[in-house]
């Protein structure tokens, strides 16, 4: 009987704690009422973010299609433009804009992707400004 008992015994204690880690329930976490900000598309474009610049009209690109605007601050920042840009304060549009180098000017554009697109060129006045 001791021999027969023995192995029964070390088998329950051997299998016993076995068990009970199966019929454990798993741990489990508090619903979340919003996805995580990591869970977002690592592919998602980046929003176009409104904003204006003012400063002085110190070089244009007719060709490229770009301006470069120094603000007060002595950093030169480009900008593209288009056709549906809104050119004010000048005339003859963008291609009126060669002539107002040394102009103050503010630059209503959104950035996307890193690349400046001005929305509104609007020339305020300046060396160039008509009067």
């Amino acid at each position: 009987m001791k021999r027969m008992m023995f192995p029964a015994i070390a088998a329950a204690l051997f299998v016993a704690p076995t068990l009970a880690g199966a019929q454990a329930p798993a741990p489990q976490t508090p619903p979340q009422s919003e996805p995580p900000a990591a869970a977002a598309p690592a592919q998602a474009a980046p929003k176009a973010d409104a904003a204006v610049a003012r400063g002085e009209l110190v070089k244009v690109d007719a060709d490229g299609k770009k301006i470069t605007v120094k603000g007060a601050d002595g950093v030169e920042t480009e900008f593209a433009y288009n056709d549906a840009t809104e050119i004010a304060g000048g005339r003859d549009g963008a291609a009126g804009l060669a002539t107002k180098s040394g102009s103050m000017v503010a630059v209503a554009y959104t950035t996307d992707n890193g690349v400046k697109t001005a929305t509104k060129i609007e020339i305020q006045g300046g060396a160039g400004a008509q009067k």
